[in-house]
């Protein structure tokens, strides 16, 4: 049998882009180190390291842990975001935030608590170590 050679990384940068596409529905959680685009419709979780991006027709029901994340459609749950958070014109959020920074855009729609933590600051520390 011939040995197969890729180039190095190869697999690492195809399976670390994942897709929920348009007419798909996952009960359930889901955890990634890659990206993800979630299209479809998400009743559960979602833990990533990387990006979380979800598209216009794109809706969850759950929480969100993720690096960054960019929202076009609609989500209901709670957000941790370890660095930013974009609300693009017709996304629609309902739940508490938590995040370093905080874009939205003219036209979105945000009902719920954000809360900015700075990790310079020792009375914020204090605080959340008790």
């Amino acid at each position: 049998m011939a040995d197969k050679k890729q180039s190095p990384g190869l697999d690492q940068v195809v399976s670390s882009i994942n897709r929920i596409c348009e007419n798909t529905k996952i009960v359930g959680t889901i955890e990634t180190t890659g990206d993800i685009r979630i299209d479809g419709t998400l009743e559960g979780s979602v833990v990533s390291t990387g990006r979380v991006v979800i598209g216009l027709k794109g809706k969850i029901k759950g929480d969100l842990h993720c690096s960054c994340i960019d929202v076009s459609g609609k989500i209901k749950g709670n957000i941790i975001a370890n660095d930013v958070l974009i609300l693009k014109e017709k996304s629609v959020l309902i739940g508490e935030i938590t995040v370093q920074k905080l874009i939205i855009e003219s036209g979105a729609t945000f009902n719920g608590l954000c809360k900015m933590p700075n990790p310079n600051n020792e009375t914020d520390n204090k605080e959340n170590s008790k």
